[in-house]
């Protein structure tokens, strides 16, 4: 029996049990070799995507730099605008020259008042102090007030049917200054006011008949003559446009009519440079 396992066959026998082990053995070292050059190409391909990102950083963090840098130099200028505006916005109302036009005027603070709430919001969107807000909001709200205040409304609907200047009396047949307009309307019509103020009068006179008088401060005055009713009294404040009176023929009137004056610093003065009227009948 011996004989049946000489040590060549014992040989043999080995080497065909390991060929299999073997060649697994290969075939897993091959698979794993091949694993490892895709590992190898994904580590050097995320080291270049580290690389670049930490490049794309340091940029974005220098734009972040530059950005609130640009910010800071923003938010000083704003600030140092904003408080130039509101000293300029105050002194405007306090120091603005009376009997110059009020449609240029008019015109030119709605500008500043559309140009103090783009302050107040950029203020707002840059978290500038509280307390320049606070002062904007006040010289926008003393802006309003003094547009508010500036008489640009017309009082009546009707044409003018006599202008501002020397006529002869219709009533004396006395060539005199008429000191205001003369509306054409119907009794009863609204009779409105030009601008915001405090009435100083509401009653009855032998040339104006029953008229309203409002002073609207900074030098302002307007006069409403001929009406049929007064709807205020003296000592009331009234909002520009408010309804005030109704169109009559009181006092030295040949007829239903509004007569309407501005006075500056009591000096009558033409109110068609004020107020955009409906063209003349004459």
């Amino acid at each position: 029996m011996k004989k049946y396992f000489k040590p060549t066959w014992c040989l043999v026998i080995l080497l065909l049990l390991m060929l299999p082990i073997i060649y697994l053995l290969n075939a897993k070292s091959a698979r794993l070799e091949k694993a490892n050059d895709v590992l190898g190409e994904q580590v050097r391909n995320m080291s270049r995507t580290l690389i670049q990102q930490k490049k794309l950083h340091e940029a974005n963090l220098e734009l972040i730099r530059i950005l609130k840098s640009d910010q800071t130099n923003f938010k000083t200028r704003l600030e140092e605008f904003a408080k130039a505006y509101s000293k300029i916005s105050g002194s405007y109302v306090k120091k603005t020259s009376r009997g110059t036009s009020v449609k240029s005027t008019n015109s030119t603070i709605e500008d500043m008042i559309k140009l103090n709430n783009l302050v107040k919001n950029l203020n707002k969107d840059f978290n500038i102090n509280s307390a320049l807000t606070v002062s904007l909001e006040k010289s926008n709200t003393e802006l309003e007030e003094f547009v508010d205040a500036l008489p640009t409304f017309i009082p009546a609907k009707g044409k003018i049917t006599s202008p501002f200047g020397m006529r002869n009396h219709p009533i004396t047949h006395i060539k005199t200054l008429h000191k205001g307009v003369d509306i054409d309307a119907k009794t009863g019509d609204p009779i409105m006011a030009a601008a915001s103020g405090k009435v100083i009068y509401a009653g009855l006179s032998d040339g104006y008949g029953k008229h309203v008088i409002i002073d609207h401060g900074n030098g302002f005055k307007t006069i409403y003559g001929h009406s049929s009713k007064l709807l205020v009294k003296a000592g009331e404040l009234v909002k520009k446009g408010q309804k005030i009176a109704l169109v009559g023929s009181t006092g030295k009137s040949t007829g239903p009519h509004l007569h309407f004056e501005i006075r500056i610093a009591d000096t009558a003065v033409n109110p068609i440079k004020y107020i955009e009227f409906k063209p003349s009948t004459q």
